[in-house]
């Protein structure tokens, strides 16, 4: 048997059904409303062809869908992992609005015109690896609370 073997009655002990949270939906409905409000606001923009409130709205749905996704049963956020998706998102956001403000523009950046440049060098690699890297950390700290509901 390998080192990485976990004992299955060790593991539900450890996973009581009696120790589950009690659950709280008040978060979820709110992130949901907001939801559909960043969606209807896309759509918006959509219909009378703005784009820059359709590309607005993806640091906004990604915040609200993380948001959602860490949301403990009980109702709560683990406060490590949202004060790191909310930093993720507002470093997601800011990049989103240099590309949208600096499009009329001529600047360059690295051979790119800057709304360009600022998507494929930095909005990139930044989502690429920060958004894996914000999913391994947000993951490891509620794993253990969501394998426990889920055993109710």
């Amino acid at each position: 048997m390998s080192d990485h073997a976990s004992d299955p009655a060790a593991e539900s002990a450890l996973l009581d059904p009696a120790d589950a949270p009690e659950p709280d939906h008040k978060r979820a409905g709110m992130l949901i409303h907001a939801f559909v409000a960043v969606a209807a606001f896309a759509l918006l923009g959509m219909f009378t062809d703005t784009w820059q409130m359709v590309f607005i709205a993806v640091p906004i749905f990604a915040v609200i869908m993380m948001l959602l996704g860490s949301l403990h049963s009980d109702g709560s956020w683990e406060r490590v992992s949202t004060l790191a998706i909310v930093a993720y998102c507002s470093g997601l956001g800011v990049l989103v609005l240099w590309s949208i403000l600096t499009a009329a523009g001529d600047a360059m950046l690295w051979g790119l015109p800057m709304s360009t440049g600022v998507i494929f060098y930095l909005l990139w690699p930044y989502t690429a690896v920060g958004a894996g890297l914000l999913y391994a950390l947000v993951f490891d700290r509620t794993i253990d609370e969501k394998r426990l509901a889920a055993a109710v």
